[in-house]
């Protein structure tokens, strides 16, 4: 296996999409989804920025070189949109098993971020994310949930890459936060999630985060430079709330990933203390200690 390298130089801090939204001529929902406290904000590679609300993409924004201005879409369900019949939004095709499905057409939602954010809000709290609490409680929303009410610790979110050279294999981390200054992988995971726990003694959050592990050490250099430009587009260009950081040059990357898990148990009992011991010492093969919140 070649863990594949990470290219910082795909950020570009000069580029013409984040140069339009700091300046006079940014558009109006711009200034209307900074200032809303139930969004955030990511920056993306490739030069994107992606909007958030409860843990689920709101809007994307990209910059049309053709037309010369901020382009920003969202799935066609978010704006009410569910038909996939309807040829407007979505499009027909035939999938590798022969099977008929619908793409989503994303599209242009100017007017819905600029004037009807709140019924995007609704529809996409409908659609995807759910008000659920307690044990049925998402780890999106939960993931949304830490971000909004940490924004002076987490710095990026979702972020993913390919993770083996030549293939499809690609590395998902939920959370990137800043501590004793150092950029942070943190993974998030239900204390439910079958993937801590098998019969076997050999869990999936094992793999995981030996790969984090792999893909930090190859690409330690590259994701700190990465990070720091990231981290100066959101506070230098865009005004975005970030971390308090002295000298952002001196922050690295951190080559231990850490696991977040989210205890959402309602009732404690005796299977469910087993099942928590047993996921610490699967874990402790490995010598991670997972940190935990409580729902």
């Amino acid at each position: 296996m070649k863990i594949a390298l990470f290219n910082h130089e795909m950020l570009k801090a000069e580029h013409q999409l984040f140069s339009t939204l700091a300046g006079e001529d940014a558009p109006a929902w711009w200034s209307v989804v900074k200032a809303d406290k139930d969004l955030y904000i990511e920056v993306r590679k490739q030069n994107i920025i992606d909007i958030y609300f409860m843990g689920g993409r709101i809007a994307e924004a990209k910059y049309d070189f053709r037309l010369q201005k901020v382009k920003v879409t969202t799935h066609p369900k978010y704006m009410g949109y569910k038909d996939e019949r309807d040829s407007n939004y979505y499009r027909k095709t035939i999938n590798s098993k022969g099977k008929t499905i619908y793409v989503a057409k994303y599209t242009d939602c100017e007017e819905w971020l600029t004037s009807r954010l709140s019924e995007l809000k609704d529809n996409i709290t409908d659609v995807y994310s759910k008000e659920d609490n307690g044990e049925s409680t998402k780890e999106k929303l939960i993931q949304g949930t830490l971000i909004i009410n940490g924004r002076d610790k987490y710095i990026d979110s979702e972020f993913a890459h390919q993770f083996e050279k030549g293939s499809k294999n690609t590395i998902r981390i939920d959370l990137i936060k800043i501590e004793n200054n150092q950029f942070v992988f943190e993974e998030l995971k239900r204390i439910g999630d079958n993937r801590l726990r098998n019969t076997d003694g050999n869990p999936e959050i094992l793999t995981q985060m030996e790969n984090y592990r792999d893909f930090l050490r190859v690409n330690h250099e590259a994701l700190t430079k990465y990070y720091r430009k990231l981290y100066t587009i959101k506070k230098n260009i865009l005004g975005l709330t970030v971390p308090d950081v002295k000298d952002i040059n001196t922050v690295t990357m951190s080559s231990e990933p850490q696991l977040l898990i989210a205890n959402n148990y309602e009732k404690t009992t005796d299977e469910r203390t087993k099942r928590i011991e047993a996921i610490e010492e699967a874990l402790a093969t490995i010598h991670v200690k997972p940190n935990y919140i409580y729902l």
